[in-house]
């Protein structure tokens, strides 16, 4: 990513706006992983060449690859991933993400997973609505984020939402989604994920967050453990129970 290039298309689409200043520092994380990628392979090429001496951090980066695994000075600047596949994959949709948003404006429904701050982004819709809203009395601290599920996957949305943003790839572990009832369910047998449809995430002002009856407030997580660290936001699902 070109830094000049990148702060010209910003300012042209309002400058230092809630989503531009957080699309920013995403691309900037992102920068210093593939900075660090390419330095690592780069020096390793020199090392087996003999050019330069083969260091203790790129033997365990070697050893590293060698087993499939992501190098330790590769997972510090970025996340935890189980595999050199699936993390080269989410650095993939990392980047294609941040490069679509880049170029061609906000997308139609964003992947909460292919950020490294899912929270700050929540956040930035926040603040863009409080500001659209500025004239009606809103303030950040009383602005709650609130979710609705849609019925639809992510290949039907064409057009953002007037207000707030949706999100694709969400997954419920040990429970399953009805598209057509609108309810959590049972699991299938040995299914242990089942993919959410878009949620639509939107932001109301001096509302209560307590939870209705018959919905579930589900925790969502951006890596499968299950810690505060991980923690990103709850959203609510329909339930058939009372």
């Amino acid at each position: 990513y070109n830094k000049v290039e990148m702060k010209k298309i910003l300012d042209s689409r309002g400058g230092p706006t809630p989503y531009n200043i957080f699309l920013s520092q995403e691309i900037d994380r992102m920068q210093v992983v593939l900075s660090l990628v390419k330095r690592t392979l780069e020096d390793l090429k020199l090392a087996i060449a003999g050019t330069i001496i083969m260091s203790s951090t790129l033997q365990d980066a070697l050893n590293s690859l060698f087993d499939a695994r992501v190098p330790p000075k590769w997972l510090a600047v970025s996340w935890d991933s189980p595999t050199l596949g699936y993390w080269f994959s989410d650095v993939l949709k990392h980047c294609e993400q941040f490069t679509d948003w880049l170029l061609n404006g906000p997308p139609p429904s964003f992947y909460l997973n292919g950020f490294f701050n899912p929270q700050g982004f929540l956040t930035a819709m926040k603040q863009e609505t409080t500001r659209k809203n500025n004239a009606n009395g809103w303030a950040l601290d009383g602005v709650v984020v609130k979710t609705e599920v849609l019925k639809v996957g992510v290949d039907k949305i064409r057009d953002p939402p007037d207000d707030g943003v949706y999100i694709h790839g969400l997954h419920l572990e040990g429970a399953a989604y009805d598209r057509v009832s609108g309810l959590m369910r049972e699991s299938e047998p040995k299914v242990l994920f089942d993919e959410l449809p878009v949620v639509h995430f939107f932001a109301q002002f001096n509302v209560s967050s307590a939870v209705p009856q018959g919905f579930y407030r589900c925790p969502v997580y951006k890596l499968p453990r299950r810690t505060a660290l991980n923690y990103v936001t709850d959203i609510t699902l329909r339930t058939n129970n009372t």
